[in-house]
């Protein structure tokens, strides 16, 4: 994996290349093994580089023998030897063994249809020197992230909002929708960015950049889950599965597995140690807890001895305030999961052995591992008039008071019951605990996004849904981020795209099933592991907050030292000084510790970038 970053002058100019370096400078934690730029009239690219694959002449930005076509590119192309060949018959001549080459002769050779063909993870953006020409692009699913800035005279990107930041001319102030959405959903979705003026490319989509023109198109949507009944389903499953590891498995450098001792890292891991090509004994690697009711190192560590795996365990311990601090350095943006802190650590363990690990993500969103698809199953949409009775019950019950939840999603429809299970901060919080500048009708949500799914059922619209947001925007953006700034390659075998498609096709009941969930996937693994080590309830990757910030007031303590920082003893960010003391009295009935979370990070990061 690597940092890319570029400056495209749209209309006359040449970038300054000491603003290029401190752009391609600031990802140096994303590729610590050499950097490269590339200058022409007015463009100027950026890259570090991670090395994995062509360790000796993988440098970047690459281009082609007559030098007018570029690429900066992060990423793994996992077919890249298939498409070499073809692309070799074709009459190109290759001088290095790195796949990026296949994106400079395949561009030649195709267009823009060479994306069609990648199959892997990658954000990379194309140079076309005759035609003055950029062409970014990111990957199907999002795996691999691209920011960027357009305005007429200007077109700027990069891996991270940190890059683009070093130029003079990107604006330097947040923007309040995206802050209103990262308050509901605790990251910032679609195609938004927390600072005005930066967007995200959304997944499956490229831009097409020149002087004049510019556009966004959609080349890949997730397909409708549930949609047919293959034959032979369970020895395809198995032999999907192992295809998809042993691909991703390519590596000039060490490379290990995490395992949770959960469902999908099981299922990563019981394949690696399957594969016949492997030589040593794979590693695999697992954060623990001190408290029981979030360490799962026991279970992992069981599937690992019944697999013959060379595990790893290390049980955390967390400096609250350092942390935070760090988190905020690392995510660029509010973010709401603070699952990230065991990310950051797995990784940084993981990155003392190996430059490569494996990660079971995906597999909730593809086979219908989310305890809201559970409750989705049961809800029923009560007739029009019953709704608005229960809603209007609710909305006159106090905050907090038990039971005003329940009425208040009896209330919702399919589409906004969806969005109220995966909904950080509800819509009464806005008027309780945030200023008026959050209080504010954003054009995008995630109902509305359910409201136009495809899918047959409520659960299957959900995974559709999670696979087109909250994937990428969360569970992705956190492993990313965690690992590459500990340097750490991360690669999700059950989100390759040609798995994706083909799990879709299974039916409904094979992701969840007479009110079990990942039916399929826990039966495949099954055929690999004892079934005991299978058959227990789902933990997730949550932590122990408010054990780890120092007791029952210890989230309350880092909001008063924030406070302490402005001259009123406010918070700088658009949040009321008491959010965090109300909040804190509502935890009594119900858990809001993750929403307490949320606004400690959104004032740190407000305090990072704008005061």
């Amino acid at each position: 994996m690597c940092g890319i970053t570029g400056i495209f002058q749209r209309r006359e100019g040449r970038p300054d290349p000491q603003v290029l370096d401190a752009m391609t400078d600031a990802l140096v934690h994303r590729g610590p093994d050499g950097r490269g730029t590339y200058l022409h009239e007015g463009v100027g690219l950026g890259h570090r580089r991670l090395s994995i694959i062509g360790l000796s002449d993988g440098q970047q930005p690459m281009t082609n023998r007559t030098r007018d076509i570029w690429v900066t590119y992060n990423g793994e192309i996992y077919n890249y030897m298939l498409l070499k060949q073809e692309l070799e018959s074709l009459g190109y001549e290759f001088r290095t063994h790195s796949d990026t080459e296949v994106i400079v002769h395949g561009y030649q050779a195709w267009g823009d249809h060479v994306i069609d063909r990648l199959r892997g993870i990658f954000a990379f953006v194309i140079y076309d020197q005759p035609r003055r020409r950029l062409l970014g692009v990111r990957d199907r699913l999002g795996v691999k992230p691209l920011y960027y800035h357009l305005t007429p005279e200007l077109f700027l990107f990069g891996s991270e909002p940190k890059a683009l930041l070093k130029h003079p001319r990107m604006p330097k102030r947040p923007d309040l929708d995206t802050i209103h959405l990262c308050m509901r959903y605790g990251y910032p979705p679609a195609h938004y960015s927390a600072f005005a003026g930066m967007h995200q490319l959304e997944p499956g989509c490229y831009i097409s950049v020149d002087r004049e023109h510019h556009r966004v198109v959609r080349y890949w949507t997730p397909p409708e889950l549930g949609s047919d009944d293959p034959p032979n389903a369970d020895a395809e499953l198995d032999r999907q599965v192992d295809e998809t590891v042993e691909i991703e498995l390519m590596s000039e450098v060490p490379l290990g597995a995490f395992l949770s001792g959960g469902i999908d890292s099981s299922v990563v891991a019981a394949s690696i140690a399957r594969n016949p090509k492997l030589i040593e004994r794979p590693r695999t690697f697992c954060i623990g807890f001190p408290e029981p009711k979030y360490d799962e190192s026991k279970y992992s560590k069981a599937v690992a001895d019944s697999l013959g795996l060379a595990h790893h365990v290390e049980t955390m311990s967390v400096d609250s305030l350092g942390l935070l601090d760090k988190l905020v350095e690392i995510y660029d943006e509010p973010f709401g999961d603070s699952s990230a802190i065991p990310t950051y650590a797995l990784c940084k363990m993981a990155r003392q052995h190996v430059t490569v690990a494996l990660s079971g993500d995906g597999g909730d969103e593809v086979f219908g591992g989310y305890r809201r698809y559970k409750k989705l199953h049961g809800y029923r949409e009560l007739p029009s008039l019953a709704r608005r009775a229960s809603a209007i019950v609710a909305n006159r019950m106090p905050t907090g008071v038990r039971g005003a939840g329940r009425l208040e999603r009896m209330g919702l429809t399919m589409p906004h019951q969806y969005e109220h299970e995966i909904t950080l901060f509800q819509h009464r919080h806005f008027e309780e605990l945030l200023t008026p500048d959050l209080d504010r009708q954003v054009d995008w949500s995630l109902a509305d996004l359910f409201a136009r799914a495809p899918g047959k059922g409520p659960v299957q619209k959900a995974q559709w849904v999670d696979l087109m947001s909250y994937l990428p925007g969360d569970i992705l953006t956190k492993v990313d981020r965690a690992s590459m700034a500990n340097s750490l390659e991360v690669r999700v075998p059950l989100l390759d795209h040609v798995f994706v498609e083909w799990a879709a096709t299974l039916p409904p009941e094979k992701a969840f099933g007479d009110g079990q969930m990942k039916v399929a996937l826990k039966d495949h693994l099954a055929r690999r592991v004892p079934r005991n080590l299978i058959d227990r309830p789902k933990m997730g990757f949550g932590v122990p907050l408010e054990y780890w910030l120092g007791g029952e007031n210890g989230l309350t303590r880092i909001a008063e030292g924030l406070k302490a920082k402005h001259p009123q003893g406010k918070f700088y960010s658009p949040v009321r000084a008491n959010a965090v003391t109300e909040l804190a009295r509502q935890h009594g009935h119900s858990d809001t510790t993750a929403q307490v979370w949320m606004v400690l990070f959104l004032e740190t990061w407000w305090q990072r970038h704008f005061v």
